[in-house]
């Protein structure tokens, strides 16, 4: 698992994530994938990048995002509430809360084996 912060300065959650999948875009442009499934517990996310035939986006970042889908065979965003999304939000978080570039967890944390744990006894996805 790795997981990297990045400095925006001052901006909202809803600029923060398009910029965070703006980056897992290109990445997967670069690696030459031409399929993305983009999973978020931010349902304004979703809604706002659901369709790739708006005409009018207002965020260039929207825009951006947009102009690199309509290179790939295959992309889907998709809610994911926060419940159900536990595990990856703990991982973010820890990777917010450093100050490194980048982090690689080769072994499962011990912070994380009661969040794994509570979402396979109830049936979450993990």
């Amino acid at each position: 698992v790795a997981g990297y912060n990045w400095f925006l300065g001052f901006c909202s959650v809803f600029y923060a994530e398009l910029w965070e999948i703006l980056d897992g875009l290109t990445f997967t442009q670069r690696e030459g994938r031409k399929k993305i499934f983009i999973h978020t517990d931010n349902l304004e996310i979703v809604k706002a990048l659901q369709d790739i035939h708006l005409t009018e986006l207002t965020s260039a970042l929207a825009r951006r995002i947009h102009m690199i889908l309509q290179t790939m065979e295959q992309w889907e965003f998709k809610y994911i509430s926060r419940e159900r999304n536990q595990v990856q939000d703990r991982l973010a978080k820890l990777v917010s809360e450093s100050n490194a570039t980048m982090q690689v967890f080769e072994k499962v944390l011990e912070e994380l084996v009661a969040v794994v744990n509570i979402a396979r006894a109830t049936n979450t996805n993990v």
